[in-house]
């Protein structure tokens, strides 16, 4: 499998978007403790944070990526991808792989612990109890997927159907149970490996698609 990279202006353009959302956080830090030493502890806490989650969620992605290499050079993955929005926006996957078996666009979660979902609403056990998570990794692909599928069927109309997945990976969590949620759950890294090997064949050829690709 090759691995092609994005226009630096593109992810330039990504990581300003990012750059303010993180200055308008602060904003609201520094608003809701002060300009004082909560407000910086505040500050500090919140890019500890950032920092922390970035690194695990590096580690997964480099992991998944290094295993996908053994795939054929037929087959292309741009890691933490840009799919163009509705909105004329843009967001993140960590791997779009194009092959002959499809496009899939695979989200990792680099979750520790158990976690359940029913219909895309996802809970984490601690102790005796199970929590509601706030950010719902399936619902984050659908959408994803239904932004990329429109994106690309615009400018390649007679592309098959169901062309696209858009699996959620968690390759470290200890227990996962997931019902009619939008997308594939895949528990470990060999499942999803298993998913793409297994995909029958619904494009001939993708170098349309990587050339459509290569014009963001």
């Amino acid at each position: 499998m090759r691995t092609l990279q994005q226009s630096p202006s593109l992810r330039a353009v990504f990581k300003e978007k990012i750059d303010t959302k993180k200055s308008t956080k602060h904003q609201e830090i520094h608003e809701t403790l002060g300009d004082g030493f909560l407000g910086g502890l505040g500050s500090f806490m919140f890019e500890v944070n950032q920092a922390t989650n970035k690194f695990k969620g590096n580690m997964g992605e480099w992991g998944v990526s290094l295993l996908l290499q053994s795939f054929p050079d037929t087959w292309v993955i741009f890691n933490n991808a840009l799919i163009p929005t509705n909105s004329g926006s843009l967001t993140e996957i960590d791997h779009l792989i194009i092959g002959e078996g499809g496009v899939f666009l695979v989200e990792v979660k680099t979750w520790k612990g158990s976690f359940s979902a029913y219909k895309d609403k996802w809970k984490r056990r601690e102790g005796n109890n199970w929590v509601a998570v706030d950010n719902s990794p399936t619902s984050q692909s659908i959408y994803h997927q239904k932004m990329f599928s429109q994106w690309i069927t615009s400018l390649m109309p007679n592309l098959p159907n169901g062309f696209v997945a858009a699996p959620v990976v968690f390759p470290i969590a200890k227990w996962i149970e997931a019902n009619d949620c939008s997308v594939p759950v895949l528990q470990g890294i060999p499942t999803l490996l298993q998913m793409i090997n297994t995909s029958p064949d619904c494009l001939r050829g993708t170098a349309g698609i990587r050339a459509k690709w290569d014009t963001l």
